[in-house]
C-alpha cells in the first residue's frame, strides 16, 4: 500500500475533529433537551409546594412548639414526587422563597425548616413503601441524597432535618439554625458548616448527624440513640440530659452538664478529642482519670 502523505494524515484527523465536534454538540442539544423536560416536570410539584405554604403560612404562625407544628404540616397533601427531584425541587423552593417576610416574621425560620422537612419526610416514607412494595428488604433499599444549599439564604434555617427517616442523606451546604437534627430517626445529616443555633440533635433517636464546623449551646440534649459528630467546637451544656446513643466531639467543649450528663442515666457513650471518657452509666477509665485531674470542664 502507497504510503500516506502528510496532507492525507492532517485531513483525516480533521474529518475526526469535526465528526467529534458534531457529536458533542448534539450531544450538548440532548442535555439542553433533558434540562428544559425535567424543569417541566418539576414545574406542577413546585407550584403545589408554593401553594401549600401560602396557604398555610398563617396557620403555622399559630402552634406553640416544634412538635404541634410539624404533626399539623406532617398531615398537609404535599406533591409526591420522585425521589430524584426532591433537591432539585427543594433548591428551587428556598431559591424562589420571598425572604422579605422574614423582616417581620421570625418564625419563619423554624416554620420553613419544619415545612421542607415534612416534605422530605413523607417522600422518603412514600419512596420506602414503594420499595417494600417491589419485594425490596429495607436494609437493601438505597439511601436518597439530598443537597440542601443555603450558603446564599439571608439568615440560617431553623429545624432542617427534623425527624429525619431513615434512608434520607440530607447534606446542608452552608451553615443552619438551632434544633438542626431535632428527633432524628434514621439516615444521616451532614453540615458543611456550623450549627450556628442550639440544641443540634435534640431528641435523637437513630441515625447519624455529622457536623464539619462548630455547634453552640446544648448538643445531643435528650438523645437516646444514634451518633453526632462534631469536627469542630461545642458550647454549653453538651450532652445535657442524655440517655443514650454516640456523642464524639473532635475540638474544644465549653462546658458538660455536671450532673445530668454525667449521671448513671446516660447509657450512652460520649468520645472528646478521640478519647472516650464515659460509656454505659460510667466513666471509662481514661474518662475517670481526666476528671480526677480537672481537664473535664463542666458547670
Amino acid at each position: 500500500m502507497p504510503k500516506e502523505s502528510f496532507e492525507q494524515f492532517v485531513r483525516r484527523q480533521k474529518e475526526k475533529l469535526d465528526k467529534a465536534k458534531k457529536m458533542i454538540r448534539e450531544v450538548k442539544k440532548d442535555l439542553e433537551d433533558l434540562e428544559k423536560k425535567i424543569e417541566e416536570f418539576i414545574e406542577k410539584p413546585l407550584k403545589d409546594l408554593k401553594r401549600l405554604w401560602e396557604e398555610n403560612e398563617e396557620e403555622i404562625e399559630k402552634k406553640d412548639d416544634w412538635v404541634t407544628a410539624f404533626s399539623f404540616l406532617f398531615s398537609l397533601p404535599f406533591p409526591e414526587t420522585s425521589p430524584s427531584f426532591l433537591e432539585r425541587i427543594s433548591n428551587k423552593f428556598l431559591k424562589e422563597f420571598d425572604w422579605k417576610k422574614f423582616e417581620k416574621k421570625g418564625f419563619l425560620r423554624g416554620g420553613l425548616g419544619l415545612f421542607l422537612s415534612a416534605f422530605l419526610k413523607k417522600n422518603i416514607e412514600s419512596y420506602i413503601s414503594s420499595q417494600k412494595e417491589k419485594g425490596i428488604k429495607e436494609e437493601n433499599i438505597k439511601p436518597i441524597e439530598v443537597h440542601l444549599k443555603v450558603k446564599e439564604l439571608p439568615i440560617p434555617l431553623w429545624c432542617l432535618g427534623y425527624q429525619n427517616p431513615k434512608k434520607l442523606h440530607l447534606i446542608i451546604e452552608g451553615d443552619c439554625g438551632e434544633f438542626t437534627g431535632e428527633k432524628t430517626q434514621g439516615g444521616k445529616i451532614i453540615v458543611e458548616g456550623d450549627c450556628e443555633g442550639c440544641w443540634t440533635g435534640r431528641y435523637m433517636q437513630g441515625g447519624k448527624i455529622i457536623v464539619k464546623g462548630s455547634c453552640r449551646d446544648w448538643t445531643g440534649e435528650k438523645m437516646q440513640g444514634g451518633k453526632i459528630i462534631i469536627e469542630g467546637n461545642c458550647g454549653r451544656g453538651t450532652g445535657i440530659c442524655m440517655k443514650g446513643g454516640e456523642l464524639d466531639i473532635k475540638g474544644k467543649v465549653e462546658s458538660f452538664e455536671r450532673s445530668s450528663t454525667f449521671s448513671p442515666n446516660n447509657q450512652g457513650t460520649i468520645i472528646w478529642k478521640g478519647i472516650k471518657i464515659w460509656e454505659n452509666g460510667n466513666w471509662t477509665k481514661e474518662g475517670k482519670e481526666m476528671w480526677e485531674r480537672g481537664e473535664i470542664p463542666v458547670e
